[in-house]
């Protein structure tokens, strides 16, 4: 797949079905209500806090944050310009990573912040649809 024919919209679609895959009307709820909050902290300040604020969770919202850190990350390797890294999903590694290939590069930052609010948004919509 080249570049241009890469489609970010569905890449968030199906990261967003990814995420709420397997989840049932309570959880669906408390997921709502993880990532309206982490939907502000990446609009608010960015890739790096939302990465911070998704690994300082405790209770049930650290499960749900375990469930979402895995596929946002996923998401990046099917980026082209990542071309199938590995990100651990732990503190250290997952903030290396962020810091060494994501920070240093202003069009790269912009993309995976613009990415990771589609895939927030459509998550939030899902979580809301299964919730009712």
């Amino acid at each position: 797949m080249t570049d241009s024919a890469f489609n970010l919209d569905r890449l968030a679609a199906e990261t967003a079905q990814d995420i709420v895959s397997g989840v049932d009307r309570q959880e669906a709820k408390d997921l709502e209500r993880l990532v309206n909050k982490a939907l502000g902290v990446l609009q608010e300040h960015g890739v790096y806090a939302l990465m911070l604020f998704l690994f300082s969770r405790s209770g049930s919202e650290d499960e749900m944050a375990r469930k979402i850190r895995p596929c946002l990350h996923q998401a990046l390797r099917k980026l082209p310009a990542f071309g199938g890294m590995s990100i651990q999903d732990d503190l250290k590694s997952s903030l290396e990573f962020y810091t060494q290939h994501v920070l240093g590069n202003l069009d790269t930052l912009l993309l995976v912040r613009d990415l990771y609010e589609q895939i927030l948004i459509y998550t939030r919509y899902g979580a809301k649809a299964i919730g009712r």
